[in-house]
């Protein structure tokens, strides 16, 4: 099978831009979050910036749309108000959690009304975008149309409840909204009626015959996703974008109309790269777009349709994740079983949290889950009594034996050749997004070390006064020392907190590219202490009631 990596798409000179899904802008963010976007593009982004690729990161706050309408009246808040709040939320927990934008934008921008206002008068003037008047849900209570989430009821496809109705969580899949079985309005439970609207429609069904040469030839898309997409195009129907209402992207030469938030919110990624880089954003040719599956119908079908026809550039890659449970059972903010963002980073640690959802979560649609127990275990045994032991043991015999001096040795060949071989496995993996499996590889490293470590014995070798064991120390410790600094590169993505403490107890420098040569003979070293922590069966209990009320 064919497999996506990064050198098969763009060259170092060549500009690449990695997205991840764009939070909606009315809560705060969960764990579940992290697993397939936020994070795997954060680390995906650092490593090619370390090994040396022109990316860059980019994100928005989703802006438009029903839910935001009716949670800035629930707030009191105007929608703008609303909006900004959870924006700054947004980027402030995901910086805590070490999620480095280079912009954090939002689709309410003046860049992305114009771009979306551009995108579609050329469709439309390309003949993709027609007219015609349609029935639509009303309220005959709040006087007022319902477009998609003002109204809730049962999935016609899969049958799950309480979902919206122009789209549903469970299945991911999309709908005309008067195919939603149980009808009701949102803001106050009344049935609503059918009234007629003059809404603007994406022909999708002219795109059957594109989409399936562009799904069955990219090769850098994920055979299991294609797979149950092709199945999708025999079902294409054209898209209502529009909606009753004012907030959005106005729609050119319409009151009172805006554009369906699925057709600008994609479009936030262009236009935050437009803010970013105002000379030069075109010039980004290589997409790579980080989403969950809940959104795949829209970044595998509708995202590229439009592109094709209004951009003329297609997503490179669009890296899909599966769901993250909570010990079993499926987050749910209205029965308070899920854990924030904001409380993972306060119970957990950032690093601790990216390195456990990291190496549980396959580069595939399978679901995850977290648990409580398992996280407990994953820490203790392989971030801190693997990885962070052999750091910590390395650097601290050094510092009480040295002087805090890394002593002058020789690279021991056997094994230096072990090292590049697995650092160059791990850069393998890491361009072709499989962040689990490099990561494995990494723990590879480190346990590699603790073996040369406890094999060397050189608490055994420092009592000795023969020269030739001096000389051997000076080696086991040169060499033990190199394997740290080789840690602290590779571990930098994944855990960026931690690499950058590291880097003030031992100074290093070098990048994904170097990452296999040893350290400088001489380094001097900081304070040192250990860069993990373990946590005991009673503080998992203490946290398990904290934030698990259910």
């Amino acid at each position: 099978m064919v497999e996506f990596n990064i050198d098969k798409v763009a060259g170092k000179n060549e500009k690449i831009l990695v997205t991840a899904a764009l939070p909606y802008a009315n809560g705060e963010l969960h764990l579940g979050h992290i697993r397939s976007t936020y994070v795997p593009a954060d680390i995906y982004t650092r490593f090619l910036r370390s090994l040396g690729y022109d990316a860059i990161y980019v994100c928005a706050a989703d802006a438009h749309g029903t839910p935001i309408l009716i949670g800035a009246e629930q707030a009191g808040k105007s929608p703008e108000d609303y909006v900004k709040y959870w924006h700054d939320e947004h980027e402030r927990v995901l910086s805590e959690l070490g999620v480095k934008f280079d912009i954090f934008y939002t689709t309410h921008s003046p860049e992305n009304i114009a771009l979306s206002q551009e995108f579609f008068t050329t469709l439309k003037e390309a003949g993709y975008i027609y007219k015609k008047e349609t029935e639509h849900f009303y309220c005959p209570n709040c006087k007022r149309f319902l477009p998609d989430r003002f109204v809730r009821g049962t999935c016609p496809y899969c049958g799950a409840e309480d979902q919206y109705s122009d789209s549903c969580e469970q299945c991911g899949r999309t709908y005309d909204q008067k195919d939603v079985k149980d009808p009701r309005c949102a803001i106050c439970g009344t049935v609503p009626i059918l009234k007629k609207s003059e809404h603007y429609f994406f022909q999708l069904t002219k795109f059957k015959d594109f989409l399936a040469d562009y799904l069955k030839n990219n090769e850098n898309l994920q055979e299991e996703v294609k797979n149950y997409v092709l199945n999708w195009l025999d079902d294409l129907k054209d898209w209502d974008i529009t909606r009753d209402m004012t907030w959005g992207v106005p729609i050119p030469g319409e009151k009172n109309k805006v554009l369906y938030v699925w057709f600008d919110a994609p479009i936030g990624y262009l236009s935050s790269l437009k803010k970013l880089k105002p000379d030069t954003w075109k010039e980004y040719k290589t997409m790579i777009h980080f989403i969950g599956k809940d959104i795949v119908y829209h970044h595998y079908l509708f995202w590229p349709a439009m592109l094709s026809k209004a951009w003329h550039v297609l997503p490179t890659a669009i890296p899909v994740r599966g769901f993250l449970k909570l010990e079993g059972k499926k987050f749910s903010k209205s029965r308070k079983w899920y854990i924030s963002i904001e409380d993972g980073i306060k119970y957990f640690g950032a690093d601790h949290l990216r390195f456990y959802i990291t190496l549980t979560t396959p580069y595939s649609t399978e679901d995850g889950n977290f648990s409580l127990k398992e996280f407990q275990e994953r820490i203790n045994n392989e971030l801190v009594g693997n990885l962070g032991n052999f750091i910590y043991r390395t650097l601290s015999f050094i510092k009480t034996k040295f002087d805090g001096v890394v002593p002058k040795g020789e690279p021991d060949k056997g094994l230096w050749d072990e090292v590049k071989k697995l650092t160059s496995d791990v850069i393998s993996l890491m361009k072709e997004i499989k962040l689990k499996r490099a990561l494995e590889k990494i723990l590879a490293i480190s346990a590699l070390g603790n073996q040369y470590f406890q094999k060397k014995k050189p608490w055994e070798l420092v009592k000795s006064e023969k020269e030739e064991d001096k000389i051997k120390l000076n080696g086991v410790l040169y060499n033990s020392a190199g394997l740290v600094r080789t840690l602290g590169i590779l571990m930098e993505p994944f855990c960026p907190f931690a690499s950058a403490e590291l880097k003030r107890q031992i100074a290093f420098e070098g990048s994904y590219a170097s990452a296999g040569e040893p350290l400088q003979k001489g380094a001097k070293l900081g304070q040192i202490k250990p860069l993990f922590k373990t946590f005991d069966n009673e503080e998992i209990e203490k946290i398990r009631k904290k934030v698990l009320t259910n």
